[in-house]
């Protein structure tokens, strides 16, 4: 196949999704929920995200729901804006031989509405994505567009870490710890300049833990570099974004976060924080690669010339 296909199935008990294919990836995007991307992979090969079973097709519940997958979050983090239910159906269209468009319903009390485009170009194993988020308020907001793939258990993700003039006095990399983070957690491995996160050293919570459980952790990091990505079983994930270097980001200004526990890791990036006046909106755009047969050593040198191989027949 030389073209992309867009076929309306059920996937995992959602009727209405569309599954993207263009002989080299697949893509499926549910709009009974959402919008939200559930499934991505090389054709004849395992989705790299991760989908909560005991919450696959469910719709309609009065609380956020995790279910993993792909969604698209605003920050900063709060309750009241970030957590608004996704439980319902969205709006899908077909644009060309190769794009979805997917709208959400209104979220009132986030005063936005958010939209996405996912498109496969013909011939790559690529994924396109443009994620929106509109004012639908009568009044200004402001908040950063955030992207939060959730990924199978049991790989390693990689993280760059910028590195800047030795004789610049505030040439400054900035690497943020929430305060569930270890810094002994032998998940990761700080490098110089690239940071390695092992999901296969994650061990299970102890029994009974509530709230917070031993085996959550996150990171976060300044990097200017616009990439991140996450090695599954011989599939490498890559993806690639966009950096504003005059832009102020969320949570101290990280631009990747990486949450783990012991059941997915989400390998996370966010927009600059923007005041978006009344229908205005905010546009996250970002390109997901799947490459067969990687293999990325553990030590930082051989890894950052492979990954850099990897970065070079993206661009």
């Amino acid at each position: 196949m030389n073209r992309t296909q867009i076929i309306k199935e059920d996937f995992r008990g959602w009727p209405n999704t569309y599954r993207l294919s263009n002989g080299l990836v697949e893509a499926r995007v549910v709009s009974d929920i959402g919008p939200r991307i559930m499934d991505f992979h090389p054709v004849g090969g395992s989705n790299v995200l991760y989908v909560r079973d005991t919450e696959a097709g469910g719709s309609g519940e009065s609380q956020w729901v995790q279910r993993g997958g792909w969604r698209l979050w605003i920050a900063p983090e709060q309750t009241e804006t970030t957590y608004v239910p996704d439980n319902v159906p969205c709006t899908a269209t077909i644009e060309n031989d190769a794009t979805l468009h997917v709208t959400g319903q209104p979220q009132a009390a986030a005063g936005i509405q958010k939209t996405i485009e996912v498109t496969l170009p013909p011939g790559e194993a690529r994924l396109h994505l443009v994620a929106r988020v509109k004012n639908i308020s009568a009044h200004p907001l402001t908040y950063a567009a955030w992207s939060l793939p959730v990924l199978r258990p049991g790989g390693r993700a990689f993280v760059p870490l910028d590195v800047g003039s030795l004789t610049a006095f505030d040439a400054t990399r900035r690497l943020f710890l929430w305060s569930y983070t270890s810094f002994a957690d032998p998940r990761y491995r700080f490098g110089d300049r690239l940071i390695q996160i092992d999901h296969s050293a994650v061990k299970p919570a102890s029994p009974g833990q509530a709230g917070r459980r031993d085996d959550e952790s996150k990171i976060g990091v300044d990097s200017a570099q616009g990439w991140a990505a996450y090695l599954l079983e011989g599939t490498l994930f890559l993806k690639r974004f966009a950096h504003d270097a005059a832009g102020h980001y969320p949570d101290g200004g990280a631009t990747i976060e990486v949450y783990s526990s012991h059941e997915f890791l989400e390998l996370e990036d966010l927009g600059p924080l923007t005041t978006i006046t009344p229908g205005g909106e905010i546009v996250l755009q970002e390109d997901w690669w799947l490459f067969n047969g990687a293999s990325v050593p553990p030590a930082e040198a051989e890894a950052i010339a492979v990954l850099n191989g990897y970065l070079k027949r993206t661009e």
